[in-house]
This record gives structure tokens, C-alpha cells and sequence, in this order.
């Protein structure tokens, strides 16, 4: 068949393109896959001491390529996590103090799907930037969220519900916050917003339920929260509500425990994500539920109230009544989640009347607890203990002062807690914060509770 001139153009047309297209791809497969983009939180280009750490290609990557070649310097160990075929995000098992400087490292080698090479290593400095506060300023007539800088002493609101803030919660990257907002129907909704109070966004509408006690999973991946059908105001008293939790990427809510017996608040996840445990009422427990099989078990515990993970996941610490005598005096207990194994968490040495629950520094090594010691004594003072129960300082000492909601920072080196005279009703609550290299005091903020720290 003898061609015409159209056919003869169409076709040496398509040649041209076709040996363009090869050309094109030789050069771009010469040329190597373009440098990906790291992602910062905010214009400054610092993160926060939890990480995450985001890296961002430009094509669908082989993924095994690349985490193979990732690696910080110096050493920060974690886990790598892919969003997408082109966004990979670092969650680290450990938290670095402010103003540590690292380099993330890409090695040479990295493939993306089209059989593109990194050809020269990737490198770039990263900084950890300083932690701040975040509190409820003037709880008792108009509760909002404050941000401080507890170096400068400089503070901004954060919301301006008009008084609505109930609780909240800060993510563990300090990215986000969410926080329990009273609504029109005397219910309080989710709501979700950025570091900064911007781009708001209602997670949970809960009409006429009370929806509070956010916790999040260490990724920020998951919120586990309490509903109570009884409504706000009944709710603290009753006790009796559901767990459920919420997927924040894809904004599904699920109920933890499709059991219409069981009901329990105070939920807290496991470090690595992996279980949540609750306050189970109806059995007087602790409940312990595997998020993998749904399994469950409870730890019994007449004290209501949170256990207390070590950041390596390996014990949970639970509160108890101490003894069968007629007057209630509550201690600490230790799990240990592989053995299964139950013990006191002080020595007999130590004597305690009343205990709350400590708080783990973040490298597991360190405890502080509010405890009571003595029956002249109003209220729970600050002490330190090692990871063993041992009695190392007693961080405060005023009988007349209950110290409580104390959280360490993410380098370790501060303690932050809220103070109240007993003695005086009319006494207002005040943020404190504790220097652990030179045991100073210092009051921070007049006015304020639940002190929490944003990395």
C-alpha cells in the first residue's frame, strides 16, 4: 500500500515526537531525581523536639530505596512512616532538647518509580525550636487557651470562644491542639485548631453530650475522647461515659468498646499506639484494650484515674487503695506489661498517705508525683524518684499548697505544675515551674491550670 503525503507526515511527525519523548527521558534519567523538600512546621524552619520530620518528593518513590538510605546526625532513632508514595514522615522514640542541632542525611541511591536516581546525597540542618506553655488562663469566669514562652515571659491567647474552653489537649509535634468546647446545648463539642488558634475545625459534634478528655496517640494520628450522655455538668459526677476514637486524617469516630455495659473516661494510649487504657467503673479497673485484636484486660484499681505509661511502653504505673484499714490511704503500683507481674512502686521505707499519679521524664529514668506524707498535711507536695521508686528530692514543700497537673518538659530539665493555697478560698491558681539543674521555683503565670508543654 503506497502511502500518501498526509500519511507520510502524520507518521514522521509521530517519529519526531516519539524520538523527542526518548530524548527527554535519557536527559531527565541523566539528570537524576530532583532533590525532595523538607517539610517545616512553620517559616522558621525549626521543629519540635517530638519531631515529626517530613520529607516530600516530587515522584512516586520505590520506598524501600529510601527509607534504606535515611538517617539523622547525629543518631535519632524512631520510626519512618509513609503518607503516600511521596511523603514519608520520622517519629522518633526519643525527645531532643531545645535548640539541638541535627542533620537529616539522604544518601545517594534513592529510585523513584520511574527509574529515576538521587545521584548526589541529600543533606539538610535542622534545629529543635524552644517549648513553649499552653494553659487555661482565668478558669473559673472565662476560660480560654494562653500560649507562654516561659524564657521571655511572653504570652498571646491562643482561642476566643468567649469563655467556652472546658479541656484540651496539645499534640505531641506541638503542631495542633484540641480542646473541648461548651456549646449552645450545654454539651461541649471537639474542636481542632493549629499551634497558632488558625484554620478551626470541629472534630466531634456532640449536641447535648459532653465531649472531653482528649488524649492523642504519640504519631498524632489518633484522639481518644469520653462521651458522656449525661451532659456536661452530671457528667463529672456520674462518671459514666464512652470511649471513643478519632481518625484526624480522615475524620472517622469509632467507639472503642462496642459493649453497652461497659463504660469508663480517663483514656490514654500506649506509646507506641498499639493499646489504650481507660477507667472501667462498672469493674473498678484499669482496662487495658489491644487495638489490634480488640482483646482486653483490667488491672484492678479502686482509685479512678489514668495508669501511667513509661515512655518505653514496658510498665504502667496504676493507683490504689493501700490496705483494708478504716481510713483510705492510696499508693502506687507497678505493671510490668511483658511479665505481667505486679508490684509496689515504693519502697516500705517511704511512707505515703496519698499519692497521685507520677509523670515520666522522657528519657524513663526520673518520676515526679504529687504525695501526701503526713496528716498535718493539706495538701500533696512534688517529689522525685527514679524510675524504681526510690525517693531522690522533695521538689516543694508547703503544707498549706496542693501542687498537682505537673508536666516535665521535653528536654527534661524543667517540671511545670499549678498551685493552690488551700487555706484561702478565694485563692486563685497559679503555673509554677521547677529547674532541675538549679532546684529553682519560679511562679510563671497567676490565674492558670492544666499547664501542658508544646514542643
Amino acid at each position: 500500500m503506497k502511502l500518501g503525503r498526509f500519511e507520510k507526515i502524520t507518521l514522521l511527525t509521530m517519529a519526531v515526537l516519539a524520538l523527542a519523548l526518548a530524548v527527554l527521558a535519557l536527559v531527565s534519567y541523566q539528570i537524576g531525581l530532583p532533590e525532595p523538600q523538607i517539610v517545616f512546621p512553620s517559616e522558621s524552619g525549626m521543629i519540635g523536639g517530638r519531631g515529626p520530620v517530613e520529607v516530600r518528593f516530587q515522584q512516586e518513590m520505590e520506598r524501600f530505596s529510601v527509607e534504606s538510605r535515611l538517617s539523622f546526625e547525629p543518631v535519632w532513632q524512631g520510626k519512618w512512616r509513609w503518607l503516600d508514595d511521596r511523603t514519608i514522615r520520622f517519629f522518633p522514640n526519643s525527645t531532643l532538647g531545645e535548640g539541638t542541632l541535627l542533620k537529616l542525611v539522604l544518601a545517594e541511591g534513592a529510585r523513584s518509580r520511574d527509574g529515576r536516581l538521587l545521584r548526589q546525597p541529600f543533606e539538610v540542618d535542622l534545629r529543635i525550636r524552644p517549648a513553649s506553655l499552653v494553659f487555661l488562663s482565668d478558669p473559673l469566669y472565662s476560660p480560654e487557651l494562653l500560649q507562654l514562652d516561659p524564657l521571655t515571659g511572653e504570652k498571646h491567647a491562643i482561642t476566643t470562644s468567649a469563655g467556652r474552653v472546658f479541656d484540651f489537649a496539645v499534640s505531641p509535634d506541638g503542631e495542633k491542639i484540641v480542646y473541648s468546647r461548651i456549646n449552645l446545648r450545654d454539651g461541649s463539642d471537639l474542636v481542632l485548631i493549629n499551634r497558632d488558634g488558625s484554620e478551626e475545625k470541629v472534630l466531634a459534634e456532640c449536641g447535648d453530650y459532653a465531649c472531653i478528655e482528649p488524649t492523642w496517640t504519640a504519631d498524632g494520628r489518633y484522639i481518644a475522647y469520653t462521651r458522656y450522655e449525661s451532659g456536661l455538668t452530671a457528667s463529672l459526677v456520674e462518671g459514666i461515659g464512652k470511649i471513643y476514637i478519632i481518625d484526624v486524617e480522615n475524620g472517622s469516630i469509632n467507639l472503642l468498646f462496642n459493649n453497652p455495659g461497659l463504660y469508663g473516661s480517663l483514656a490514654v494510649f500506649s506509646p507506641d499506639g498499639s493499646m489504650v487504657s481507660f477507667y472501667d467503673f462498672g469493674e473498678q479497673a484499669i482496662r487495658l484494650v489491644n487495638l489490634e485484636d480488640g482483646s482486653s484486660s483490667i488491672i484492678p484499681s479502686r482509685v479512678a484515674g489514668r495508669g501511667s505509661w513509661s515512655p518505653d511502653g514496658s510498665t504502667l504505673i496504676v493507683a490504689d487503695w493501700d490496705g483494708e484499714g478504716t481510713i483510705p490511704i492510696s499508693t502506687l503500683f507497678r505493671l510490668d506489661l511483658q511479665t505481667r507481674s505486679v508490684s509496689r512502686f515504693f519502697d516500705d521505707s517511704f511512707e505515703v498517705l496519698g499519692v497521685s499519679l507520677p509523670m515520666w521524664s522522657p528519657d524513663g529514668e526520673l518520676v515526679v508525683c504529687g504525695i501526701q506524707t503526713q496528716s498535718r498535711q493539706e495538701g500533696k507536695q512534688l517529689w522525685l524518684f527514679d524510675r524504681n521508686g526510690k525517693p531522690i528530692l522533695q521538689i516543694t514543700n508547703d503544707s498549706q499548697m496542693n501542687y498537682s497537673s505537673y508536666q516535665w518538659s521535653p528536654d527534661g530539665q524543667r517540671v511545670v505544675f499549678q498551685q493552690i493555697n488551700l487555706s484561702q478560698s478565694n485563692d486563685s491558681p497559679k503555673i509554677l515551674i521547677w529547674h532541675r539543674a538549679d532546684q529553682r521555683i519560679e511562679t510563671l503565670f497567676e490565674n492558670g491550670v492544666f499547664p501542658q508543654w508544646m514542643p
